[in-house]
């Protein structure tokens, strides 16, 4: 069946399995569509679990929407002398009425996601190509967060763990990607056809509500980003409390307790309302999307919103523990990440069925300089520097030990070591590890036991994530954890959550976001420099969003 995808005027008929609608958009990349895309779908249906989410994928980018299956986590008050449990909220596409919940713990989460997972394997139009780079296909996309594998590590601790979810992922057998040619975004979908060649009415709507996006975007007027308000982020340390923390990491590292910790710090604000903002929309996360993306091109970079679930309608039947706690408030949750750094890539082998994994730490950073023999000073500095080699190959043993748990032996390999790859604001020295998983080895069950990732915990990882709550003394949140998808083969790709904003709304409250930076501290450290590296990392961040020329 021939599709027009240039036509405004023209309707898409109900597709085929053999066709893939397209459209233009105006011409626009995905961080400039988001924002777009996200207010035409709330106006159509504001009680459907859109639940978008987009990931850059190191530039083969993907938007998902309208999961068929999500799973949004939240802390529960712990018993006494009782094992850590979550409750766990399953919405499915469809039931725009009802949200299920269970308390569980976060094994048995992994376990249902894997068996959630092994039964849709085979759910799929066709064979991906297996020359083609790491990209979605078909499987779950979303985020786990740092204070959930930072309390499963160090359960005796108590960790604090953000009011807000600690994980969410989501079935996408819907999603966009950019059409082959370059200009515009094809429809995918997995499972939505039957074999009468007629099409799932959930389909059949939303292509009628993506042609008419595609209308409103051919109008050039309504293709132009709108400004939203200046968002002015307040670090919540002064240097002389950063000091403070620096002063008392070095006391830790002197003892013994760990070879390296990962000190960070928060900077924190509030969204602009309707009613207070002079400009011409009520402003989310997601409307600073274009212009940060603009800015920091960041490869692995994502965006995330999850839409309130509403207590009163939770089904109760096989559960009696109250959900209505802080930590399960009716709140929206926007995450907007500007990664960088790759936490892991899982590879399967189309033939053998083989898992491989690749991760690849960021430990050592300098900042770049519009003055091209200085970026380059900057740069040998970098590659010079004693130090930030120390640090480096620290984070990668402490991964090779974290992958040789489920690595077949012999097969770790670090085929790049202390490399320097060059970001929009700072150089950052990165090395590359290599492994064939065991066959027993879920690539679901690595990424989970592996979090938090050691390159922004310190080693050892169980007493660093101890000191870093000690200190800190507020939680990360989804900063720090990762984002990413996971193919129902197997295959996929995560990022680590560094870079990242978050935003919490809530009923009758201020929309606060915040934003965190910190580095590696060792012995050699100097307090003046990591407090300074902190700001090279997110002050091109903290500029766009106030926006200072």
């Amino acid at each position: 069946m021939s599709v027009n995808t240039h036509s405004t005027s023209h309707k898409h008929p109900t597709p085929s399995p053999a066709t893939h609608p397209s459209w233009r958009f105006g011409a626009l990349g995905a961080a400039e569509l988001l924002p777009k895309l996200q207010r035409h779908l709330l106006k159509q249906d504001a009680q459907a679990n859109w639940q978008l989410v987009w990931l850059n994928n190191a530039g083969r980018p993907v938007i998902g929407l309208l999961p068929k299956m999500a799973w949004s986590v939240y802390a529960t008050t712990p018993e006494p002398r009782q094992p850590a449990a979550y409750t766990v909220v399953g919405r499915r596409r469809g039931d725009k009425h009802a949200a299920t919940y269970r308390t569980m713990s976060y094994e048995a989460w992994q376990e249902v996601l894997i068996a959630y997972g092994q039964t849709h394997q085979t759910d799929t139009n066709s064979q991906a190509d297996p020359s083609a780079p790491p990209h979605y296909q078909h499987g779950l996309i979303g985020f786990i967060g740092y204070d959930i594998a930072a309390y499963e590590l160090s359960p005796a601790d108590a960790i604090e763990l953000a009011a807000q979810p600690c994980a969410v992922l989501g079935h996408y057998d819907i999603y966009l990607t950019p059409c082959d040619s370059g200009h515009g975004w094809v429809l995918r979908t997995v499972g939505l056809y039957t074999v009468a060649d007629e099409t799932d009415p959930t389909l059949v709507s939303l292509i009628s509500c993506l042609d008419s996006l595609e209308q409103q975007l051919s109008k050039a007027t309504n293709s132009i980003a709108k400004t939203p308000a200046p968002l002015s982020l307040q670090p919540r340390w002064h240097q002389h409390d950063y000091q403070a923390a620096f002063d008392k990491t070095q006391y830790y590292l002197e003892q013994g307790d760990c070879y390296q910790i990962n000190l960070t710090q928060k900077w924190t604000g509030q969204l602009a309302s309707e009613s207070e903002s002079t400009f011409t929309q009520a402003t989310s996360l997601i409307d600073y999307l274009p212009a940060l993306h603009q800015n920091t091109q960041a490869p692995f970079a994502g965006y995330l919103q999850t839409q309130p679930h509403d207590d009163d309608r939770f089904d109760n039947s096989d559960n009696s523990h109250d959900a209505r706690d802080p930590h399960s408030v009716n709140t929206q949750f926007e995450l907007l990440s500007c990664s960088p750094e790759l936490f892991f890539t899982f590879t399967k082998e189309p033939n053998s069925g083989k898992h491989h994994i690749i991760t690849k730490p960021i430990k050592g950073t300098m900042p770049r300089s519009t003055n091209p023999t200085q970026d380059n000073a900057y740069k040998q500095q970098l590659i010079d520097s004693e130090k930030d080699r120390a640090e480096n190959v620290m984070i990668v043993d402490l991964l090779r030990n974290d992958l040789g748990k489920y690595a077949k032996i012999g097969s770790v390999k670090v085929p790049k070591l202390f490399a320097i790859e060059s970001f929009s604001n700072v150089h950052h020295m990165v090395s590359t590890i290599r492994a064939e998983l065991k066959d027993d080895a879920h690539p679901l069950t690595v990424l989970f036991g592996s979090l938090p990732a050691g390159s922004i915990t310190g080693t050892p990882k169980k007493r660093a994530v101890e000191i870093i709550s000690e200190l800190e003394q507020a939680p990360r949140g989804a900063y720090c954890g990762t984002m990413g998808y996971m193919n129902f083969d197997g295959s996929g790709q995560w990022n680590v959550l560094i870079r990242t904003l978050q935003a919490r709304h809530a009923p009758q409250q201020n929309t606060l976001v915040n934003l965190w930076a910190g580095g590696g501290i060792t012995v050699a450290s100097d307090c003046a420099a990591e407090y300074q590296e902190c700001l090279d990392k997110v002050g091109n961040l903290l500029d766009v969003l106030a926006q200072k020329p």
